[in-house]
């Protein structure tokens, strides 16, 4: 009777430890649906954008093309737009921006944002139905490509406030070390330099301006040559780095000589890195344009047009100056 009773138990406990696992299981089972069906859903909702905007330019622009993107995504759901950015990641071989745009042409994209950099000639990327995409282009204007809005800085105006900006941020030595990229032929960037320096040599004649240009050497980083350079230079008291790239390269280069403080630096950014350096103090003043604006800017245009069939052919971008005292 005990034998048996025994017998009974074991089945009873086999029979209990079964019926757990397969509960359990059912339960992992269903949690399992449930996190798909998620899934699924998400993946949908992300796929249910009705347009699909890329944003392009080449690797070099990449923080400021982040910023743009930024700029779009945050509107694009009132849009019902999915947003993608797009650059030339090799910087070993640059990818052409006609290739950009062929990228645009194969995605059958519903509009451009492009950084234009440079002056070649370009063909507008195409629909699948050979019609052109709409397309917004920002930095360097090109008159002979068919864009619908150019969002654009006003050049000579950044160059007349930089000037503006360095007679207030001007020592005693008098002594401006300015870093500059190579910009080829670049239209608007000489446009700003020579309205900087017109404007300082027309009104204190008896500033000294020294360009620097930033670049890499055979035996040298481009932050172990601006080192070198800074190192040597006499009576520094105040750096004007010409673009994101550079005012970045100055605020670490300053820091990394423990001058932090002693040298003002006049910065050119929107990214969070240079707003990062400023609220560091370590870059005095942050002259940027509002480039996530540009972004929205861009956005609305597209969308006028292809929700009414006109867009504004020409559109500011708007400068800001943050400086210190401003933000205490």
């Amino acid at each position: 009777m005990l034998r048996l009773n025994s017998k009974i138990l074991n089945t009873l406990v086999k029979s209990l430890l079964i019926a757990i696992i397969l509960i359990f299981a059912v339960f992992l089972g269903i949690q399992f649906l449930s996190l798909k069906s998620l899934v699924n859903s998400q993946e949908n909702h992300a796929s249910s954008r009705g347009y699909n905007i890329l944003v392009v330019g080449k690797s070099d622009n990449g923080p400021y093309l982040n910023q743009v993107a930024k700029g779009a995504m945050e509107v694009s759901e009132s849009y019902n737009a999915a947003v993608e950015l797009y650059t030339g990641k090799s910087k070993a071989r640059e990818i052409p921006m006609q290739s950009l745009f062929d990228y645009a042409t194969y995605l059958s994209a519903d509009g451009v944002i492009a950084y234009i950099s440079g002056d070649e000639p370009l063909q507008v990327p195409r629909n699948r139905n050979g019609t052109a995409i709409p397309l917004i282009t920002i930095g360097n204007y090109l008159p002979n490509l068919q864009q619908l809005s150019f969002i654009g800085v006003n050049f000579s105006e950044l160059g007349k406030i930089t000037a503006n900006e360095i007679i207030s941020l001007i020592g005693k030595s008098k002594k401006v070390i300015i870093l500059v990229s190579e910009q080829g032929n670049n239209s608007s960037y000489s446009t700003m330099m020579n309205t900087l320096f017109n404007t300082i040599t027309n009104e204190h004649p008896e500033f000294i301006l020294k360009s620097i240009l930033v670049h890499s050497e055979s035996n040298f980083s481009k932050e172990d040559y601006l080192r070198q350079k800074l190192a040597s230079e006499e009576g520094l008291e105040l750096i004007v780095p010409l673009s994101e790239e550079n005012t970045i390269l100055a605020a670490q280069s300053v820091r990394d000589l423990n001058l932090s403080g002693k040298v003002k630096i006049l910065g050119f950014g929107d990214s969070d890195d240079c707003r990062s350096y400023f609220e560091k103090n370590i870059v005095t003043e942050l002259i940027s344009v509002k480039t996530q604006d540009i972004g929205k800017k861009a956005m609305e245009e597209l969308f006028e047009y292809i929700d009414n069939g006109y867009a504004n052919s020409y559109v500011s971008a708007e400068i800001e100056v943050l400086r210190q005292e401003a933000t205490k």
